[in-house]
């Protein structure tokens, strides 16, 4: 049986089913993929065997090269491609992946790099017993239905993003970006005294308005959560802006929710469907394995 594709009674995503990770994607399944992603830009994959490290990296590799995350957040695993996500400590009290338990914002993955993440995946291994949702937005609709007046000058202009110091205090929902900062710059330190030379945190400059390489089409590419200020305009009237953005963006209407189920991977569209997730109680661990394709 090859990938079937069944789309959801919600604003965007869709259902897979056939895939097989132990087995190279055939080009016509990679084909319906591919198509299925840019027409539903959240694909909710089930009912397959938990993929290995390789395999899914293999899987991800498929759509294009995939970003190192591991290299910038100090992470130690076999796979630099995939970042662990996830609240667990060692015991060393060292977070072992990125992310602590609170509710995290709106935002693209990889977004603050100069090749920005183009797809990204999420694979859930643990969840907690309650599991937290992840909500996804599209970005595509928002900027077709945001009033002309306000998105024709919004062509000349760009954004600048990043995360590094400072970020805990962008970021709605700050005490999840005050997890991840303490997390990183434990792991930095540890690192250090190692000798161990990570690079720096990187920060970059993208369109407002951002086209998508593959298939053309126009999204608003600013978040909440990374998207520091509108480059040239004075700091006030760019957080007004971006807060107007953000409000229209995030619009009911233009919101999935997902409700997690170990097992699923969920391939989705990040230039194009900014996500954000719920927190959950702090004594449960959730794991989840994270990997992005670049623009």
């Amino acid at each position: 049986m090859g990938i079937e594709v069944s789309a959801l009674a919600e604003p965007l995503g869709a259902v897979v089913t056939g895939w097989r990770p132990n087995q190279e994607l055939s080009a016509a399944d990679r084909g319906a993929i591919e198509r299925a992603l840019r027409q539903f830009l959240v694909l909710v994959f089930r009912g397959h065997e938990s993929p290995t490290d390789a395999e899914l990296v293999r899987f991800a590799s498929g759509f294009g090269d995939l970003v190192k995350g591991t290299e910038w957040f100090g992470d130690r695993v076999e796979y630099p491609e995939i970042l662990p996500i996830t609240n667990r400590v060692g015991d060393d009290g060292i977070a072992q992946g990125t992310g602590g338990a609170a509710e995290f914002p709106w935002h693209a993955d990889y977004s603050y790099v100069p090749r920005p993440g183009k797809d990204s995946f999420l694979d859930a291994v643990e969840l907690p017993s309650r599991a937290p949702h992840t909500c996804f937005c599209s970005q595509y609709i928002a900027l077709e239905t945001l009033p002309k007046a306000l998105a024709e000058p919004l062509r000349d202009r760009a954004a600048f993003h990043a995360i590094g110091p400072g970020f805990d205090e962008l970021a709605d929902g700050g005490e999840q970006a005050h997890e991840i900062m303490a997390g990183m710059e434990g792991k930095r330190k540890r690192d250090e005294a190692l000798g161990i030379v990570r690079p720096a945190y990187p920060e970059a400059i993208h369109p407002v308005i951002f086209e998508h390489p593959n298939s053309g089409r126009e999204a608003l590419y600013v978040s909440s959560g990374i998207t520091r200020h509108i480059v040239g305009m004075p700091a006030d009237e760019s957080d007004h802006l971006l807060e107007e953005l953000h409000a229209h963006s995030t619009r009911p209407e233009f919101v999935y929710t997902h409700d997690w189920e170990a097992g699923d991977t969920v391939m989705f569209d990040t230039l194009g469907a900014m996500h954000r997730r719920d927190g959950w109680e702090t004594g449960e661990v959730r794991f989840m394995r994270q990997l992005s394709s670049m623009c």
